[in-house]
């Protein structure tokens, strides 16, 4: 682990020198995450002491900051300060899952696990890592219903370099949010992801897990989820049912 004086003097940005200071700023605060140093639901030093630290103006600090809490990776508390996002906070619960239902409204769900094993995965999994085709990883494989009825089908898949000690059993003995144990457990902090969505007929599995009709459409997303410096730490395939809930995404 580093410190933050070592961030501060880490020449990794040297290549970005043409980007505003603020910007620059900002990627010393992300070695500073990404390393450790600032953990997840810790406060950081004040825009004072940082200006004092990194020799800049407690304004350039301050855009850095805000950079960093519109991307969700810091949050500001009124009286306070600035804390390192975490997926504890209750504000974190449906950031990652895009499902309301026919009122507009994000339901909480019934979560039931069906297993955990440690295996190869299949060949779309081994793409966005840098990994062999004969590297086992973490698969999970998760049922979620809302107000008693399945909704959501799917196939988790971790690599076993960060998450080989996970088991069926602290994954039932756990009440949070999976990203909540991976963070808390593994320290490994879900920052953003890419998803893919296209409409398909339902898997074997899906059609026997959600009790519906080959023939009925489902929503398939195919998710990859990061880390901090764009590392990508979890696969996961899901088939959602869309007759009564549908994929809500607010851009802006």
């Amino acid at each position: 682990m580093i410190s933050i004086m070592q961030t501060k003097y880490d020449n990794s940005s040297e290549k970005h020198l043409d980007l505003p200071l603020y910007a620059q700023i900002k990627l010393k605060f992300l070695i500073a995450l990404e390393a450790g140093v600032w953990k997840a639901g810790e406060l950081i030093p004040s825009e004072l002491d940082l200006a004092a630290s990194y020799e800049v103006s407690q304004g350039t600090i301050r855009k850095a900051i805000d950079e960093l809490v519109r991307q969700h990776l810091l949050i500001r508390r009124q009286g306070s300060g600035t804390f390192v996002a975490t997926h504890q906070e209750e504000q974190s619960k449906y950031r990652f899952l895009h499902l309301a239902n026919s009122a507009g409204e994000m339901e909480e769900s019934q979560n039931k696990i069906l297993l955990c094993t440690h295996q190869k995965a299949p060949k779309v999994v081994y793409a966005p890592f840098n990994m062999h085709a004969e590297d086992i990883f973490v698969h999970i494989r998760r049922l979620m219903s809302f107000s008693g009825k399945p909704v959501v089908f799917e196939d988790i898949w971790l690599p076993c370099p960060l998450f080989g000690d996970l088991t069926l059993e602290l994954l039932e003995s756990w009440a949070g949010s999976l990203y909540g144990l991976f963070e808390s457990h593994f320290g490994v902090h879900m920052t953003h992801a890419e998803e893919r969505i296209r409409a398909v007929l339902p898997s074997n599995l899906a059609v026997e897990y959600l009790e519906i009709d080959q023939l009925l459409p489902v929503l398939d997303i195919f998710r990859v989820a990061y880390t901090y410096g764009d590392k990508p730490v979890e696969v996961r395939q899901a088939q959602y049912i869309s007759t009564e809930h549908h994929y809500f995404n607010r851009i802006s």
